[in-house]
């Protein structure tokens, strides 16, 4: 599965919407949009860290490892 369509279906699994993984991770909501819409990819491990624990995962978990 490709990231962007991983992040996506994550966060849906999970009953969240983008702004409320926004406030869980303190990621910007415009960077979880641009993950997701595959504009930019996930490169900061702090950001990929906060999201992945936000969703209650490692990030090896996260990132389909």
């Amino acid at each position: 599965m490709p990231l962007t369509a991983r992040i996506i279906y994550l966060r849906e699994s999970r009953g969240l919407n983008r702004t409320r993984l926004a406030q869980l991770s303190g990621v910007s909501l415009r960077t979880l949009e641009d993950w997701e819409a595959g504009r930019r990819v996930p490169r900061d491990v702090y950001q990929i860290h906060a999201v992945a624990a936000a969703l209650g995962m490692s990030i090896e978990d996260y990132l389909g490892l």
